[in-house]
C-alpha cells in the first residue's frame, strides 16, 4: 500500500517529496493509516486535529489519542477546539457545515503561519462512491458525477485510491489502533445511511463497486472537461460586459442547443443556485422587473435582457409579499403559508422558520432591508432593541447588515430573517391562524459536504 501511496501522488503530482505538508487527522481508521504510510515514505508532515466539542469526553479522547501519537512519532501537532455548536447557531449554519466552515479555516491559517505546501486529508474512495450518490440523490451535475477531486487548491487527499476494505487491512495487518466515532452510526445522517444501507446492496449487485465507481470518476471528469470548453465559448459569446455588471440577451440563450443548461452555466459562477435558476428561466418571457437574487449579485429582468448587477451598488430594497407566495432576496428564498390552529403540528425550533399570528397582520406585508433607527421587540428577550444593536450581539459583519431582509407589517416588523421575530406576533391561546415563513439560505448546509 505504501508503493500505490507514492504512486498515486506522483502520478496526480500531489505534492513533492522535498515539501512539508499538514496533516489533518481525527483519529478515525483512515487518518490512523494515513498518518503510518506519512511516517514510513519519510515525509515531511505535521498534524492538525480539530476538537469540536460535539461528543463530551469522547471528543476529549480522540483529541489525546492523536496528540500522543504525533508525540511518540516526532511530529509537530496542532490541536483547536472549537465551541461548533455556537458558531452554528450564531451564523445559521448546521453543525456539519459549521465543523468543515471551522476546520478549514483553521488548516489553511495553520499552513499560511507554518508555511506547509498543501493540506492532506484521509478521504478515501468509498467516500467517492457515497459522494456521488448523495449528489445524485439530491441533483447534480456532470461535476456532481466525479466525487471527490484528488487536489483542489491547497487541499490534497493521497488516500483516494483505496477502498475501505483495503484500508482495514493495512490497519490490522500493522496492528495499528484507531478511534471510533460513535456518530458515524447515527443514520439521520445521509451519508451514514448511504455507507450502511445504499453501498451495501450495491455491492451485492457488483462485489467491485469500487473499482467500477474509479473507473466512472476518471470518465466523468474527462466528460466534463470536455463541456466546460464548451461552456466557456458560450461564456464569452452571451456575457457581455456593461457599466452596471453583466449582460445576458434572452434571445440569443434561447438559440442555443440547450438554452436552460447554458443559462445554469452561465449563472452559477454568480452564486445563483439551481432552484433560482430555474424560476429565472421558466420566467424569461414574462413581464420586465422582476428580481432575483445570489449573494453578491441581483438578476433583473428587463424586456429582452437579463441584467446582472453587484450587489454593493445597490442600497435598498422593498417590495409587498402576498398570502401564499415565494420570493426571493439577497440571502435567500422565503416561502408563506397560512395554516387553522388545528392543523398546526406543532414548533420546529429553528432561526430559520417564523411562527406568526396571522389574525395580527394585514396583507400585504412588506419585505425590505434593514434601516437605521429600525426597533423591534425580540422574542425571548425583555424591551425594546435596535436591530442594529440587536446584529451587533450576534456578531453580524457590517457589510452584511444591508443584505438581511425584514418582514413588516403596518411599518412594524414581524421578523428579522433567519434570526429573530418580534413577540409582539407570538402565537397565543386565542390564535386561530398561523402564518410560518421559511427561509431558505442561497447557501444550503449538506451534512455531508466534504
Amino acid at each position: 500500500m505504501l508503493h500505490e501511496l507514492r504512486q498515486f501522488i506522483s502520478e496526480k503530482q500531489l505534492f513533492s517529496s522535498n515539501e512539508k505538508i499538514l496533516l489533518t487527522v481525527s483519529g478515525g481508521i483512515d487518518s490512523i493509516v494515513l498518518f503510518d504510510l506519512f511516517v514510513k515514505a519519510g515525509f515531511s508532515f505535521g498534524v492538525a486535529h480539530c476538537n469540536f466539542s460535539l461528543r463530551g469526553s469522547e471528543s476529549d479522547g480522540d483529541e489525546q489519542f492523536v496528540s500522543d501519537l504525533a508525540i511518540k512519532q516526532g511530529i509537530s501537532i496542532h490541536v483547536k477546539r472549537f465551541d461548533t455548536s455556537a458558531f452554528a447557531s450564531n451564523n445559521a449554519l448546521s453543525i456539519q457545515m459549521a465543523a468543515r466552515e471551522l476546520r478549514y479555516t483553521w488548516f489553511k491559517e495553520l499552513a499560511r503561519q507554518y508555511g506547509y505546501a498543501a493540506i492532506a486529508t484521509a478521504h478515501q474512495l468509498n467516500d467517492i462512491i457515497e459522494t456521488t450518490l448523495i449528489n445524485l440523490s439530491r441533483g447534480t451535475g456532470i461535476a456532481g458525477l466525479h466525487g471527490i477531486p484528488e487536489k483542489n487548491g491547497e487541499i490534497i487527499r493521497p488516500l483516494l485510491f483505496a477502498g475501505r476494505d483495503k484500508i482495514r487491512s493495512y490497519a490490522e495487518e500493522n496492528n495499528l489502533k484507531w478511534r471510533e466515532d460513535s456518530s458515524n452510526m447515527e443514520e439521520k445522517y445521509a451519508r451514514n445511511l448511504i455507507r450502511h444501507k445504499i453501498v451495501p446492496v450495491l455491492k451485492n449487485l457488483n462485489p467491485n463497486l469500487e473499482e467500477v465507481f474509479k473507473q466512472n470518476t476518471e470518465r466523468f471528469k474527462g466528460t466534463e472537461q470536455l463541456f466546460k470548453h464548451h461552456i466557456q465559448q458560450y461564456r464569452q459569446q452571451l456575457l457581455q460586459s456593461t457599466p452596471d455588471g453583466y449582460s445576458i440577451t434572452i434571445a440569443d440563450v434561447d438559440a442555443t442547443p440547450a438554452p436552460f443548461t447554458i443559462l445554469t452555466e452561465l449563472l452559477l459562477p454568480f452564486g445563483f443556485n439551481f432552484s433560482t435558476i430555474q424560476t429565472i428561466y421558466k420566467n424569461r418571457f414574462q413581464a420586465p422587473g422582476a428580481n432575483y437574487y445570489a449573494p453578491a449579485f441581483m438578476l433583473q429582468k428587463d424586456r429582452v435582457n437579463w441584467l446582472l448587477i453587484p450587489i454593493e451598488q445597490l442600497t435598498d430594497f422593498e417590495f409587498p409579499v402576498y398570502p401564499e407566495s415565494t420570493h426571493t432576496v439577497p440571502t435567500g428564498t422565503i416561502h408563506f403559508q397560512t395554516i387553522s390552529i388545528e392543523s398546526f403540528k406543532g414548533f420546529e425550533h429553528a432561526q430559520n422558520i417564523a411562527y406568526i399570528d396571522a389574525d395580527k397582520i394585514d396583507w400585504p406585508l412588506t419585505i425590505r432591508n434593514w434601516q437605521d433607527g429600525d426597533k423591534f421587540y425580540p422574542f425571548g428577550m425583555q424591551g425594546m432593541k435596535k436591530v442594529s444593536d440587536f446584529l451587533i450581539d450576534l456578531k453580524v459583519p457590517v457589510h452584511q447588515k444591508k443584505k438581511i431582509p425584514i418582514l413588516i407589517n403596518k411599518g412594524e416588523i414581524l421578523w428579522i430573517v433567519g434570526f429573530r421575530t418580534d413577540k409582539t406576533y407570538k402565537i397565543t391561546d386565542s390564535t386561530k391562524k398561523i402564518l410560518i415563513a421559511t427561509f431558505t439560505p442561497l447557501i444550503q448546509e449538506l451534512d455531508n459536504v466534504i
